[in-house]
């Protein structure tokens, strides 16, 4: 039987970080359009977004922004799950490039149980490319509702 660490602000500590490597799909690109319904030609339309700025289509910044909760998830698991997350975006990410999230625990409220997670998301030429904050809820248990 798999067994999880179940986190705790008491076993964590500022600094404690993970990282989340992961190649961006042509597939990851299109499944995400059709979950979020996001079909903006920029992410679809090879033709339309070489007229771009960009010169090709780009990953959806969401599904980015999305993909910060690998590494969150790594730091965290089994029992953290987002309360709220922001996250400015640095420059394009293009399918078949490789980024890799670095999340990092920035605060702990012991009072609350929560975590606030900062994270950095970089390409393969070690640019930034997204930035950002994820206030986590811990030590969640049956009938637990989670709060803002």
């Amino acid at each position: 039987m798999m067994q999880f660490e179940q986190k705790t602000v008491d076993n964590l500590k500022i600094g404690d970080f993970s990282l989340f490597t992961k190649t961006v799909s042509e597939t990851d690109i299109v499944l995400y359009a059709g979950i979020s319904a996001d079909f903006a030609p920029v992410h679809l339309n090879e033709q339309y977004a070489a007229q771009t700025r960009f010169g090709s289509r780009i990953a959806h910044p969401m599904l980015l922004g999305t993909m910060a909760g690998g590494a969150i998830y790594r730091l965290l698991s089994p029992s953290s799950i987002c309360v709220k997350r922001e996250f400015e975006v640095i420059a394009p990410v293009f399918a078949g490039e490789t980024v890799t999230i670095r999340a990092e625990i920035a605060s702990l409220d012991r009072e609350h149980n929560r975590v606030v997670v900062e994270f950095e998301c970089y390409n393969v030429k070690e640019e930034l490319v997204l930035r950002g904050s994820s206030l986590e809820a811990l030590d969640l248990v049956e009938g637990e509702q989670v709060k803002a």
